[in-house]
């Protein structure tokens, strides 16, 4: 029996593309509107999950729905994982995998008494011609269709697959810790799976990669996760078998954690002057400890942090 993660990824995936203007765009939207709606999830705007736009001449679809906390006065969290496809590509992993995890802690989160509203996004746009441009769906979300203003976002993109290094399949990147000095202790607080390691590191160190673009621009605290590019990414190969789903389910369980943590806290003082060195120095040797130990890598400073990041994803090519 298939799980519901792969039941989501193989339905999104099923068109082979999710380009925008094609059938396939057209069936995930609304196969989106139609697990929200079994979710429970409430319309963002109004009576409709649909948050329309168009730029010259094509229309775009935002999707946005709200699962309601105990006390609705109070900044909501906003997660995020678009939904197109770059070409015509399945995108399971960019970014089916992502939308089914969402929906995974949307069930687990129905169990919780969460005090902050959840805004469940899943833009449209994300993928070129309108990467990083104003007209991304998730900027155009930002700037023109959020109602209030946000506790924090969390951030999705290419998490369905093992890391292609041996010995690290496990690993999950984390960036953005930088964007708020409490969400250090939110990652260290919420519990980690077994079988799934993580490591944080500044988003300076790789760039802008996804929807959490505008969310860095303007100040809010923000996470995102991600393991990465892989022989898959952007490729006609990028079908649900290759997957892991068993590490979709153990990157679920971490962020419903992560969820409740950040929902505790009030994130009040920003210091735009925040390094969370000691955090990213933690969770690397928690992770990659022997790694360090057999090949002599320090791992005591921002410096070794710098160093090591950089020479591991350009030799690795993540």
């Amino acid at each position: 029996m298939l799980s519901q993660l792969q039941v989501d990824v193989e339905n999104l995936a099923a068109p082979g593309s999710r380009k925008v203007g094609n059938t396939g765009h057209d069936k995930a939207v609304e196969y989106l509107k139609e697990r929200m709606q079994e979710s429970g999830l409430e319309a963002y705007s109004e009576d409709s999950y649909e948050l329309l736009y168009q730029v010259d001449l094509t229309p775009y679809t935002n999707l946005a729905g709200v699962r309601p906390g105990l006390d609705r006065t109070l900044k909501p969290i906003l997660l995020v994982a678009h939904y197109d496809t770059c070409g015509d590509q399945p995108g399971a992993d960019d970014n089916a995998a992502a939308i089914a995890i969402w929906f995974e802690v949307l069930e687990a989160l129905k169990k919780i008494n969460v005090q902050r509203d959840i805004i469940f996004l899943f833009p449209d746009a994300e993928e070129p011609p309108r990467f990083l441009s104003e007209h991304m769906g998730s900027t155009n979300f930002y700037k023109t269709q959020l109602q209030e203003p946000i506790h924090a976002g969390l951030v999705l993109d290419l998490v369905g697959h093992d890391i292609p290094v041996e010995g690290f399949e496990e690993l999950l990147f984390i960036f953005g810790a930088e964007s708020h000095p409490e969400l250090a202790e939110v990652l260290t607080e919420a519990k980690l799976p077994d079988g799934l390691k993580n490591i944080a590191t500044l988003n300076r160190y790789v760039g802008d990669l996804s929807d959490h673009h505008v969310l860095r621009e303007h100040g809010e605290p923000y996470l995102f996760f991600t393991c990465g590019r892989w022989e898959h990414y952007h490729q006609i190969s990028d079908t649900p078998e290759n997957l892991s789903y068993a590490k979709m389910a153990r990157i679920s369980k971490y962020l419903v954690g992560v969820i409740e943590a950040l929902d505790s806290r009030g994130l009040n003082k920003k210091r735009p002057d925040y390094d969370p060195v000691d955090v990213e120095l933690y969770l690397l040797k928690r992770a990659l400890g022997p790694y360090l130990d057999q090949h002599d890598i320090a791992m005591n400073n921002r410096d070794d942090i710098q160093k090591f990041v950089l020479s591991w994803i350009k030799q690795h090519q993540l």
